[in-house]
């Protein structure tokens, strides 16, 4: 007889934490039909070895920037064949040729495809890469200048002259990674929004200032994992308190992850499908408060 595991015992394989991991693998059966427990004489769910790997390599391939729903259609084969490409060399020294595979991808899949299939994944990897001192910070940048040219170029030339809802783009003084911004910048040009730019590193008194002259709908700032959660968390407060009640703040990156708990009138946004939501819950408000 094959050794079975309870729901309990599985818990860990879900990149959610505390109570939510079990309502996580509940959604799961039910959107997707995966995991597919058996019961014990209590009723409590028992998940066999099989599915438990199944989920340990998904929740890897999450944590490299895939997205579930996409993760579910895949068979162990093409499972095992995604899981193995991190052993491949991760940044190449020769950025040119990263460059020409960066323009053939966005020629190939579209922007927003590229953000999301291409560059989120790629940039999970550098972290993990990073944390584990795998690279050096050379190969770091060899990695991302490639892709803010490619980004700057293609959007230099899909700039809006309009669009809602109106975005304020920046980080926090400290925070002066651009790439998260960039990538946010271009999901919201694909979805017919104005992105304002600020570039990094604004301080907190200034984005007010910036949001109320440009007369933005949100402000939506970008940290990455070289950030202090507890100094995004303090940033976010003191900014939330300065801004007007009627500007948005919403806050993306993968620095977002670290933040455990909500914060009153912030959106986090650690997943793509998360600014898409802000954006929809932005438009349905700005619809509804429109006289007819």
């Amino acid at each position: 007889m094959s050794a079975r595991l309870t729901a309990r015992s599985t818990v860990n394989t879900v990149p959610t934490c505390g109570k939510r991991r079990l309502k996580f693998l509940f959604a799961w059966e039910r959107r997707y039909g995966f995991p597919t427990p058996e019961r014990d004489a209590n009723g409590e769910r028992l998940y066999a070895p099989l599915q438990v790997r199944r989920l340990a390599q998904i929740k890897r391939l999450m944590d490299r920037g895939h997205r579930p729903g996409k993760l579910m259609t895949l068979d162990e084969t093409a499972l095992l064949a995604l899981d193995e490409t991190r052993a491949t060399p991760l940044v190449t020294h020769d950025s040119e040729a990263l460059h020409r595979q960066f323009h053939r991808e966005i020629a190939k899949r579209g922007l927003a495809r590229f953000v999301q299939d291409i560059v989120a994944p790629l940039l999970a990897r550098v972290g993990e890469a990073w944390s584990r001192n795998e690279l050096g910070i050379f190969e770091e940048h060899l990695f991302s200048q490639p892709l803010e040219k490619l980004f700057r170029t293609t959007l230099a030339n899909m700039a809006p002259q309009t669009g809602h809802p109106r975005v304020l783009l920046t980080t926090l003084s400290g925070e002066e990674h651009t790439l998260g911004l960039l990538m946010v910048e271009a999901l919201l040009v694909v979805e017919d929004a104005y992105p304002v730019l600020l570039g990094p590193q604004t301080p907190i008194d200034e984005i007010v200032r910036a949001a109320q002259i440009k007369q933005v709908d949100a402000v939506c700032l970008s940290f990455s994992t070289a950030y202090s959660p507890a100094f995004a968390v303090q940033g976010l407060r003191d900014l939330r308190q300065m801004l007007p009640g009627d500007i948005q703040l919403w806050a993306g990156g993968y620095g977002v992850k670290a933040i455990r708990k909500p914060i009153d009138g912030v959106c986090l946004v650690p997943e793509f499908q998360d600014l898409f939501d802000c954006l929809a819950g932005c438009n349905t408000e700005r619809g509804s408060s429109i006289p007819v």
